[in-house]
C-alpha cells in the first residue's frame, strides 16, 4: 500500500493477511476491534493521518465518501519493519513465493 490507502482496500488486504494466518472468525473479529484502536493510536501519535475525501467506483454512478489513510514517514516505517520475519513471510505468502 505504500503510504496510503483507503479503508476498503486496508481491510481487503488485513482479511487477506488474517486468511494467510488461518485465524478464526473469532480472531478475526479481535483483529478488527484492535484495528481501531490501532488508528486512534496512531493517528494521536501523528504515524498517521486520516481523512474522509470522495474516490471513484466504477460500480456506481458518483463518488463513495471513504477514509484515506496516509502514512507519515513511510521510508523510516520500512526501515523499522524492514528486518521483520513475520513480516517478510506474510509479504512472501502473499506474493505466492512461499
Amino acid at each position: 500500500m505504500y503510504g496510503s490507502a483507503w479503508e476498503s482496500e486496508l481491510k481487503d488486504m488485513l482479511m487477506t493477511i488474517w486468511s494467510v494466518r488461518g485465524l478464526g472468525l473469532e480472531e478475526v473479529g479481535r483483529m478488527q476491534e484492535a484495528v481501531e484502536e490501532a488508528e486512534r493510536m496512531l493517528r494521536k501519535s501523528g504515524l498517521i493521518t486520516v481523512e474522509e475525501k470522495d474516490r471513484g467506483d466504477l460500480g456506481r454512478s458518483g463518488p463513495v465518501r471513504e477514509k484515506l489513510y496516509k502514512l507519515q514517514n513511510l521510508f523510516q516505517v520500512m526501515k523499522l519493519l524492514g528486518g521483520d520475519p513475520e513480516l517478510d513471510r506474510v509479504r512472501l505468502q502473499l506474493q505466492g513465493q512461499l
